[in-house]
């Protein structure tokens, strides 16, 4: 049972593990996926040496299993591209439910529907996040290639599950302004207030035309989705991170490493 997951890092202050998955339904113009398709927090000379990776290779579900229970994980974030791509998704998080480790899943909830949050349910998922990018559909289409619709009925359903429900936007000067970040906010509060909205400062890659908001304008967007929502937090280009974040798939040859991070995979 191979699955679309090709690339893993460890994050030591909270014993997470954050998982990538292969494949999206997105065309997004900003995505820095595009720049890199190996985490963005990792330090520059194991970013360096991912680079020089030739075959990127997915994990089958029992190399990712093998893998995860080497380490002392309380918490795996199942990212991208997209995870709900990937036919083994449910079985993952019915894995590392097994070993009693907590499931965080970020999405664009395109392809969400009532039998998939169920299945998402009966596996045991902790949380889901829902990247919502945009309230208007014209720009929405115009940065993903895809409606909004689905997205924002697919919110509204995953309100009504057992899971716990999470949103981000991105904020981007020239396209998803402090006040687009308002009417996303406004939606969200119909739905439900007490959900928890991250705001995103946007991280420019290769020629897209947008820069990155200055750590105020990611400040007043918030105080913006604030007149809305209870819970809201923000990212901005300022914002430092207070961790070791440790490269564990693909595997990579380094000196520096403990040696309880060099996992062989068959």
């Amino acid at each position: 049972m191979m699955t679309n997951i090709y690339h893993m890092v460890y994050h030591t202050h909270d014993n997470s593990i954050y998982i990538s998955f292969e494949g999206c339904n997105f065309r997004c113009i900003g995505c820095l996926l595009k720049q890199s398709i190996w985490d963005c927090h990792l330090a520059d000379n194991v970013q360096h040496k991912l680079q020089a990776v030739n075959n990127v290779e997915r994990l089958s579900l029992g190399e990712f299993r093998t893998i995860v229970e080497r380490f002392d994980v309380k918490r795996a974030v199942l990212g991208g591209a997209e995870p709900t791509l990937d036919k083994e998704l449910i079985k993952v998080i019915d894995s590392l439910n097994t070993l009693d480790i907590k499931t965080d899943l970020l999405t664009n909830g395109y392809i969400l529907n009532e039998k998939f949050v169920e299945e998402l349910e009966k596996a045991g998922l902790t949380s889901v996040r829902v990247s919502i990018k945009t309230h208007n559909d014209d720009t929405h289409q115009f940065y993903t290639g895809q409606t909004n619709s689905p997205v924002l009925d697919n919110f509204k359903l995953l309100n009504e599950s057992q899971i716990e429900l999470k949103a981000e936007s991105v904020l981007i000067p020239g396209l998803i302004e402090k006040d687009e970040i308002g009417r996303i906010a406004r939606f969200i509060t119909n739905v439900n207030l007490s959900i928890p909205y991250r705001i995103d400062g946007f991280i420019p890659i290769h020629d897209t035309p947008w820069r990155s908001p200055s750590p105020k304008e990611v400040i007043e967007a918030a105080q913006i989705a604030r007149r809305y929502l209870k819970n809201v937090s923000y990212i901005h280009s300022k914002t430092k991170i207070k961790e070791e974040i440790i490269n564990v798939y693909p595997i990579i040859k380094d000196e520096s490493y403990p040696k309880t991070m060099e996992v062989e995979v068959a």
